[in-house]
């Protein structure tokens, strides 16, 4: 594929307090997007949904300003803020126009420094959260992913817990602010910054309202190694669903994560299986058996585990053939080898999906995050292409006979 891997390495500088700060500079833009990464996802919570709670709330006041002055101020400068937390991180993205930016830190700092989290505000979130929650129990795809992450992890795993209706009455005001004061510090943070800046001038500004001793705490730190955790063993599970017009069929496992000399091998064999429109399972289930309109195998990297799974939404009825036809496909990789004319489609449909990946200066500083969770470098998606471009079919067959194993497969079918 033709890229300059260049690109994707980022000046890096520190704050006075050891804050990194990864930036990726384009003059082209008359833009900046900021990200704040913090390593506090679902995972390190002791409570159901209180990341969660706190990484969205963060806007909704603080010692300085009500939620309402923060969005005026916000619609002032044409700023837009995301919020997103997941199992492992939560991030703040701002986007705003450059010459803006020196306004928009010092709010930046007020709502990761200072939100105070107002009990109305927790109230209003926990009603609309609650309300898009009995909305997903009517979804088979929602059903069947919880009670496959549930059954995959066991209940008791950070990564194996869902979210029940009795959390919502659990949930207050203290176990946020509590998450808050532990997780939202200056050791849990990381910064990355792209588009048009002044270097000297943006590590003023940063300086000033997060390099400073005022900011500080310990990063919490929770093994997984430390958790009570029995690795189950692969199961199937049926969950009925009344009325229901299609099934959800969700089957995988956990798997090598990015740091083992396997990844690249099984993310390709991954790719010939089911990650693209050409894919085995996609032509087999959807184009010649027309069980579903679609079906996707895809890899999910945890920071502490990785999962390999394979979702469809199928006909009523069809969910056993579409099985014994997975498995099927999974069997044949591991007895022949895909032709070189397969391989080639596999090397420039992967080549086209990463160009439109990379397409732009914000999309690869969000790539940073991935990076920054496993200690890979810049090198990693260059040494990819290396192996894209040179695996051979027998390599291929080799990595499927190592983990395409049917019976180590868990199954939930919803519906």
């Amino acid at each position: 594929m033709i890229f300059d891997y260049n690109k994707l390495k980022p000046r890096e500088f520190r704050l006075d307090n050891g804050i990194s700060v990864y930036a990726f500079d384009d003059k082209k833009l008359d833009l900046v997007r900021l990200e704040f990464i913090f390593e506090a996802g679902s995972f390190f919570q002791n409570k159901r949904m209180t990341a969660q709670a706190c990484c969205s709330l963060l806007t909704e006041g603080t010692s300085t300003w009500n939620a309402e002055e923060i969005s005026d101020k916000l619609d002032y400068y044409g700023a837009y803020i995301e919020k997103d937390s997941d199992r492992d991180q939560s991030s703040i993205v701002i986007y705003c126009m450059s010459r803006y930016l020196k306004e928009i830190i010092p709010l930046c700092e007020d709502l990761i420094k200072r939100s105070i989290f107002p009990e109305k505000e927790i109230e209003i979130y926990k009603q609309k959260l609650h309300h898009k929650f009995l909305v997903s129990l009517q979804k088979v795809n929602e059903i069947s992913r919880k009670a496959f992450y549930q059954m995959l992890f066991g209940p008791s795993h950070p990564y194996g817990q869902v979210l029940e209706e009795a959390d919502f009455d659990h949930l207050n005001r203290e176990d946020v602010l509590e998450f808050y004061q532990q997780a939202y510090v200056s050791e849990n943070c990381n910064m990355v910054l792209s588009g048009s800046y002044d270097v000297d001038e943006i590590t003023k500004v940063l300086n000033h309202s997060f390099g400073g001793r005022d900011w500080t705490g310990k990063a919490r730190v929770l093994p997984c190694g430390e958790l009570p955790w029995e690795k189950p063993l692969p199961e199937k599970r049926k969950i009925e669903k009344k009325d229901a017009v299609q099934t959800s069929v969700r089957m995988g496992k956990m798997v090598i994560g990015p740091k083992h000399p396997d990844f690249f091998d099984f993310k390709i064999l991954d790719y010939v299986f089911g990650g693209y429109f050409g894919s085995r399972i996609m032509k087999n289930i959807r184009e010649e058996k027309g069980y579903t309109y679609g079906i996707s195998s895809y890899m999910v990297p945890l920071r502490y585990s990785t999962v390999w799974m394979i979702a469809s939404e199928v006909k009523s009825s069809k969910e056993e053939a579409i099985i014994k036809e997975i498995q099927k496909e999974m069997k044949l990789l591991c007895e022949e080898e895909i032709s070189e004319q397969e391989l080639d489609l596999v090397r420039h449909s992967y080549a086209g999906e990463f160009l439109r990946e990379m397409d732009g200066t914000f999309d690869i500083s969000e790539k940073t995050k991935f990076h920054l969770m496993f200690g890979l470098d810049e090198h990693f998606y260059e040494q990819f292409d290396q192996r894209l471009r040179n695996i051979t079919p027998y390599q291929i067959k080799e990595t499927a006979k190592k983990y395409f194993d049917p019976n180590t497969l868990f199954c939930v079918v919803a519906g």
